[in-house]
Formats: C-alpha cells, sequence, structure tokens
C-alpha cells in the first residue's frame, strides 16, 4: 500500500532525449509508476517546445535586455513555477546534457531577469530530479551530467533530490538494467513534503 501523495506535490517531467521512449524516458516511466496516487505529473518534451537560440544580453543596456516570454518559452517557464518537483530525463550525450536541456537551461538565464516572474524566489525550495540512461555500464560517465544540476539546484536554492541512473544503448536496452529498474521503485521515496515549495 502505497502512502498518499504529500499535499500538493506537481512533478514536471522534462523529455530531453532526441529519440522517442528512449531508455531515460522508459527508467523515468518506471520510476514515475511508484509514486503515491494522486500525484500530478506533467510530461513536457522538450523537443516538442522548441526554444529559440539564447542571446545573452546581460550586460547590453536595459532597453536591450528585456526578455520576451511568449510561445513555447512560456509554456515552459509556466510549467516550470507550477511545479514542486522537477525532474530531467535525459540521456548522456558526450558526457553531459542534450542539446534540448542545456538550451531549456540557457533560457533560465533570461528568466532570472524577466521583470514580473520572480524567477528565482519562485524555484527556491523546490526538488531537482535526473533520470538518465548511458551506453555504458560505469556510471561514472553521468558524472558531468549530475554535477550540472546539483551546481544549478544549489545556486537557486533548490534540494538536489537525487539521479537515477541506467545502462541502455539500442531502444529497451534499460529493460534489462535489473539494479535500475529495482531502483526506481523507491527512486522518489525521498520526496519530502517539509521542502516543498508551493510553486
Amino acid at each position: 500500500m502505497t502512502s498518499p501523495a504529500p499535499r500538493g506535490a506537481h512533478f514536471l517531467f522534462l523529455l530531453a532525449s532526441s529519440r522517442r521512449d528512449g531508455n531515460a524516458e522508459t527508467l523515468a516511466r518506471h520510476a514515475a509508476a511508484a509514486l503515491p496516487g494522486g500525484t500530478r505529473q506533467t510530461w513536457r518534451r522538450l523537443d516538442e517546445h522548441p526554444l529559440p537560440p539564447f542571446a545573452d544580453l546581460r550586460h547590453a543596456s536595459a532597453e536591450a535586455w528585456q526578455p520576451a516570454i511568449d510561445g513555447h518559452a512560456r509554456t515552459l517557464l509556466e510549467a516550470t513555477l507550477a511545479a514542486t518537483d522537477l525532474v530531467f530525463v535525459a540521456p548522456v550525450y558526450w558526457y553531459s546534457l542534450p542539446a534540448s536541456a542545456k538550451l531549456y537551461l540557457d533560457h533560465w538565464t533570461a528568466w532570472l531577469r524577466a521583470p514580473g516572474w520572480d524567477f528565482k524566489a519562485r524555484m527556491a525550495g523546490k526538488s531537482l530530479w535526473a533520470v538518465t540512461a548511458l551506453s555504458d555500464s560505469d556510471l561514472r560517465y553521468a558524472a558531468p551530467l549530475e554535477g550540472a544540476l546539483k551546481l544549478t539546484a544549489a545556486y537557486l536554492d533548490m534540494r538536489w533530490a537525487g539521479l537515477l541512473a541506467g545502462e541502455g544503448n539500442r531502444p529497451g536496452d534499460v529493460t534489462r538494467d535489473t539494479r535500475a529498474l529495482t531502483a526506481a521503485k523507491t527512486f522518489f521515496r525521498s520526496a519530502d513534503p517539509g521542502s516543498r515549495a508551493d510553486g
């Protein structure tokens, strides 16, 4: 019998693979299936919400640095702020995050300065998770991806909640990684309702 979901828990799963139904997504869906009943889940495929190239205008004039938050950017920003828990579902690409996930994070730089959103204050206290897959049994190759997200969480006063990693190259490979599938069953158990933000 599972415990009830923490009041107000809302998990946003950010699918960053360039392949549908890849190993990271498969592993994430196994983990999500073990969330308590009633936990709100939103799944967003980043390549279905393409963001424009990020232009760093932080040191331009005040008039130039007025980031417009519309279209897909607004959709993702609103989803990000509405969630209590953000889960990057991202395979290891060249020892780091896939391009869509990195671009999404780059846009956080603009959102931090966008008037009226209070992005940094509203991100504080949220939990940040990651689910990944890599084509190697040595999970240390996921360390750069994990490190980037841990530092991101620390900068925004978020809670780094952990990394779930599985081995998989071809589609479906991760279903043979019994260690990862077993870990997926309890991965989100450390979700702490006392550390949650309301979004």
